[in-house]
């Protein structure tokens, strides 16, 4: 395993994609560093390349060229068991469709992680699930199935399943893309608060609103990085 000289957490070096019969690449030669503990939004319009940049940051899509070094380890070039291995343990994938199972409760939703194939989890593994739920907001929610909760709850239980297994990172693909602006709101002061208990949070999105509250902010057009800034909070 190839071992960077820098110690960022993540690091995208010289990445580029391009998907089968497009004319253009939606990635093209892009380099970005991501810190511990660091809130940082991807902003951009739609085609711009930036939810790729984010499945590329977390191993979902694999560049056609370049690196991506997690904590010096080039993920590239690991076997794919090992980015199993990274997705189910640290990472986590909120996007901006739930995903939930229907006919689950909300409690049994955040356990589906931790069920594996064989269907049952230990007691230790239904408190850390009640524990998640409760630090998204939604004690008492628990045996509510999704069609009963609002489209923010439903977000709330979404993010609580990809954390439930203590994800040292959060990927967020337009996480208030389906929610109203009240809503989309309580779910971006959800992120800031995982973000100060130590998750680092790269969320992608196309309202710049949401993008300047984060503490570093990359705007993408064309499939490259066109701008990088502190938020003007910070």
């Amino acid at each position: 395993m190839q071992k960077t000289h820098t110690s960022p957490f993540i690091q995208a070096v010289q990445v580029s994609k391009r998907y089968p019969g497009a004319v253009k690449p939606v990635l093209e030669d892009v380099n970005l560093q991501v810190q511990r503990g660091e809130f940082l939004a991807i902003l951009g319009r739609s085609g711009s390349g930036k939810s790729t940049l984010l499945n590329t940051l977390s191993s979902l899509v694999l560049p056609d060229s370049g690196s991506i070094y997690m904590e010096g380890t080039d993920i590239c070039k690991v076997k794919e068991k090992e980015r199993n291995r990274l997705r189910s343990h640290t990472f986590a994938m909120v996007f901006q469709q739930h995903h939930l199972l229907p006919y689950l409760t909300a409690l049994e939703n955040v356990l589906l992680p931790f069920m594996g194939g064989l269907g049952h989890v230990t007691k230790a593994q239904r408190q850390a699930a009640l524990d998640m739920l409760e630090n998204v907001g939604l004690q008492g929610k628990e045996n509510s199935r999704p069609g009963t909760l609002s489209g923010g709850e439903q977000q709330r239980v979404a993010i609580a399943r990809a954390l439930a297994r203590g994800a040292k990172v959060l990927f967020a693909d337009e996480p208030t893309g389906s929610l109203d602006s009240v809503t989309g709101d309580a779910i971006m002061q959800l992120l800031h608060s995982l973000n100060k208990q130590g998750v680092t949070v790269i969320m992608v999105s196309h309202n710049p609103e949401y993008a300047r509250q984060a503490q570093r902010m990359v705007t993408m057009q064309d499939g490259r990085i066109v701008g990088i800034a502190h938020a003007p909070n910070e």
